[in-house]
């Protein structure tokens, strides 16, 4: 057991079944302050499940993992095809008894770049006429 907090997004999920059981399984994508990645995965069948349902929570979310005795399942770094050892592409750790909160929602992306004036109103900026060119420009 140990105390942490792990801040990630979601890259994937899918409701899943078990012994009758209905949750929600869960992966994130988890970077270190080097740009190194891991995979970090987890059930919940509350909060994040009915957020799922009603389409709150999405690939791209970010989750923040809390809990004081949070369990470390397993770590998998490889995995097994055709009888060839095969090395993952980011490391994967399944946790047990973690509270997620959901933080930031992805970012939408916008259909038609936006400016704001002076008065606030939001207008479509034109696209460029001109031509580039390397003359020298008076200041």
């Amino acid at each position: 057991m140990f105390s942490n907090t792990i801040i990630g997004r979601v890259v994937y999920m899918e409701p899943a079944v078990h012994e009758g059981r209905q949750f929600l399984a869960i992966k994130l994508a988890v970077s270190d302050v080097s740009g190194n990645e891991i995979r970090v995965k987890f059930n919940n069948a509350n909060g994040l499940f009915t957020a799922y349902k009603n389409g709150t929570l999405v690939i791209g979310h970010q989750l923040i993992l809390t809990q004081f005795d949070v369990r470390l399942n397993s770590i998998r770094t490889h995995y097994l095809k055709d009888e060839m050892l095969h090395q993952l592409k980011y490391p994967e750790i399944a946790l047990t008894k973690v509270r997620a909160v959901m933080g930031s929602a992805p970012r939408q992306k916008a259909e038609v770049p936006h400016a704001y004036t002076d008065n606030q109103q939001v207008e479509e900026l034109a696209p460029y006429a001109g031509k580039p060119t390397l003359e020298t420009v008076p200041f």
